[in-house]
């Protein structure tokens, strides 16, 4: 461990865990002093860090650390808390209320497995699940995006308006291994779903609070979707698959 909180950080992420029990609370510790920030979650056991009010602090202080409480529970780092915690690339200070133990998990390359991983929105949700998915088939990195909560009940269209910035194109015909899917989940007016056509007839995805998972795409899954894309680097002939690849023996 090489960054270690003070003793004011401690006190003061403490109290504002206090205050915010029985959710979580979260913050940062910023040049050197813990600043709460709003989590706008609404169910126990999770957070969802307001991105407004992080890049507001971003943008004029330097970030040390990201803070988040665990109420009534070891300060133990759950699988999504690891996952998050290598996007951020910053340490993750996790304070224990009401017992006032702490513990700090840095950035070590941890990668969650992609079948049945946690869902944590900005890290393990269907981008995430999609992104990782991508990258394990055909090598490629596609780049991350900064999300809000709940962006698509805003009138923002993030999904659209940025797949040709991720290196992906619209098409049509087949489906073929590694496509994207783009659906519009009921009652959302934008797409806000995305997942990861796989061979031969398989979709990996991880919709709003489950477990990753691969099921058969088809039936509503394919009602729903209004989008088909396809990666500029695969528009001529899908990845090759791996050896000793079948649809439901890969993790």
């Amino acid at each position: 461990m090489t960054w270690t909180p003070t003793e004011k950080n401690l006190a003061d992420a403490l109290k504002h865990a206090a205050a915010c029990d029985p959710l979580e609370c979260c913050g940062v510790i910023a040049d050197g002093e813990f600043m709460p920030i709003t989590n706008n979650a609404t169910d126990f056991d999770t957070f969802v860090m307001n991105m407004t009010e992080y890049v507001a602090i971003a943008k004029a202080h330097a970030i040390d650390a990201i803070v988040h409480s665990h109420i009534y529970a070891a300060p133990v780092p759950s699988e999504a808390d690891k996952a998050i915690c290598e996007a951020t690339g910053k340490p993750w200070l996790i304070v224990s209320h009401p017992t006032g133990k702490w513990s700090v998990t840095e950035p070590s390359g941890y990668k969650a497995p992609l079948i049945g991983r946690q869902w944590v929105y900005g890290a393990h949700d269907c981008y995430g699940c999609m992104r990782d998915g991508f990258t394990y088939f055909t090598g490629v990195e596609i780049p991350d995006f900064p999300r809000d909560w709940l962006w698509w009940d805003t009138g923002e269209d993030i999904i659209v308006e940025q797949f040709a910035d991720a290196g992906f194109q619209q098409v049509t015909g087949e489906w073929r291994h590694c496509d994207v899917i783009g659906m519009q989940i009921w009652p959302s007016k934008v797409v806000n779903h995305l997942g990861l056509f796989v061979h031969p007839d398989i979709m990996l995805h991880q919709m709003f609070g489950r477990l990753s998972a691969r099921e058969v795409y088809g039936g509503v899954y394919a009602m729903a979707t209004v989008l088909h894309l396809r990666h500029e680097q695969f528009l001529d002939a899908p990845p090759p698959l791996p050896e000793g690849y079948t649809p439901w023996g890969w993790k």
